[in-house]
């Protein structure tokens, strides 16, 4: 990498920061309830003994690994006195920084996808990692704690060292041993990653035949074996997790009972809502790039095509799709700028340069239609009841894995969901509840007072 292209990553870079900073700051409670009570609520757990544990923990789906590496930040968190909601926000914004990692991985990646070393591969790298750090539908996903968000990095660095060891005469056996590394611990993270490498696998074993399964295996063996060991201690076998998760989805069909969708919601949604009112533009750019980048298109098409076979749908489940888009259009628009410069010297690098602009605005527009602040409220409710001397129970307007838990709410009093039973009962003097709502009113007429309001969450008090 010449000093000048350096210079330019690093200014990408930045720029993808400020895109994380801004993209966490106006987010806030949850994208899905898993990345609460599935991650870091267990982690709460971990720390204090006092949580609201799913019921995937009782029957063993979940690995107690990713809690735990959260339960360590919040512990080191706790020593600076931060706790509570302000340390869950400061772990959301280290995911959102932690996601910086793909816009290096996503220069070489662009650089790995021509043809060719030299400046235009330097080019094809700056495009990719461009929107690698800007598209929206990338970084909504950045800044929660999804178990997608760290698999969505180590993905990245995957796909990095499969194109860089395709793209070499003879595979490097210490590429693939990082490949195997890096797809191992997107895969020890959540099995159902496996689909987004079946493309990366495949090839890789059909170029070099056995010579890649060893170094492939050896990389993936430390994060795997980790799952393993952490399931043994904690489940009493190896693997317990992974394989009550595969039996309970797959074999007993239990995903289904969480809801069920069409089999076109992931071509109508994520693939096509997402990208705002210039979708057809979109693919229009990224067609005109597949002779340089197929390869990527197939990687996400084939998981997109295979999960909507599946009747449970979630648009989450396909967010290691974006890092794929961003690589597939960076090339596209490489492209098309290019053949703008040469038939429009003056005016081509200006149009290339809306172009990539109203894309970037057409995805952004698509991508504020996600829930962007859902139970945001319900958490700063939460939170301030627990800051509270006095509280002694707190009533919730909804059920109990709807809302931050006992991290944000970061005090040792019972948090139930309200029934007319509860609300007699003197322990629980205070609710969180939606402002105008008829539990609301009912609580008002009889003597509660409104003490604050969160958004649209009423804070309620008890009066003797």
């Amino acid at each position: 990498m010449s000093e000048r292209e350096s210079r330019a990553l690093w200014i990408i870079v930045f720029v993808g920061l400020l895109a994380r900073v801004a993209s966490w700051w106006f987010q806030g409670g949850f994208h899905y309830p898993d990345e609460i009570f599935q991650q870091v609520e267990p982690a709460h757990h971990l720390r204090t003994g006092v949580a609201w544990l799913p019921w995937e923990f009782t029957r063993g789906l979940r690995s107690w690994l990713p809690p735990a590496v959260y339960a360590a930040q919040f512990e080191i968190l706790s020593w600076a006195g931060v706790t509570g909601l302000s340390a869950l926000r400061l772990v959301t914004l280290h995911n959102a920084l932690m996601t910086l990692l793909m816009v290096p991985a996503g220069y070489r990646i662009g650089v790995a996808l021509w043809p060719n070393d030299g400046p235009d591969a330097e080019a094809a790298g700056l495009s990719v990692a461009l929107f690698t750090a800007l598209l929206p539908g990338l970084v909504y996903y950045a800044p929660h704690t999804l178990i997608g968000t760290p698999c969505m990095v180590s993905l990245s660095w995957g796909y990095v060292y499969w194109l860089e060891a395709r793209k070499s005469q003879t595979a490097d056996p210490n590429v693939l041993v990082r490949c195997g590394f890096f797809f191992g611990v997107a895969g020890a993270l959540r099995a159902t990653c496996g689909v987004h490498m079946l493309v990366p696998l495949v090839d890789l074993l059909w170029r070099a035949r056995l010579k890649a399964l060893r170094p492939l295996v050896l990389g993936a063996a430390l994060p795997v074996l980790a799952v393993g060991a952490v399931d043994m201690i904690t489940w009493g076998s190896p693997f317990h997790s992974t394989i009550e998760h595969l039996r309970y989805n797959v074999l007993e069909g239990g995903a289904s009972e969480h809801g069920t969708l069409p089999w076109h919601f992931y071509v109508t949604e994520p693939l096509w809502q997402r990208l705002g009112p210039l979708a057809f533009v979109f693919w229009l750019v990224v067609i005109g790039g597949l002779r340089r980048s197929w390869l990527v298109v197939l990687t996400f098409a084939v998981p997109s095509i295979v999960t909507s076979s599946i009747a449970h749908k979630e648009e989450r489940f396909l967010m290691y799709n974006w890092p794929l888009i961003a690589a597939a259009l960076g090339i596209g628009w490489l492209l098309i700028a290019r053949w703008l410069k040469r038939h429009a010297r003056i005016v081509g690098p200006v149009a290339a340069v809306m172009l990539a602009a109203a894309l970037l605005a057409s995805n952004l527009h698509g991508t504020l239609e996600l829930p962007w602040t859902l139970r945001r409220g319900m958490f700063r409710a939460q939170s301030y009841v627990g800051k509270q001397p006095d509280a002694t129970g707190l009533l919730l307007d909804d059920r109990q894995h709807m809302n931050g838990g006992y991290l944000v709410l970061d005090k040792t009093v019972p948090q139930v969901e309200l029934t007319r039973e509860r609300t007699a009962n003197a322990l629980y003097n205070y609710a969180a509840l939606r402002a105008g709502h008829a539990d609301a009113r009912h609580l008002l007429e009889r003597g509660w007072i409104a003490t604050i309001r969160f958004d649209d969450i009423v804070v309620l008090k008890r009066v003797d």
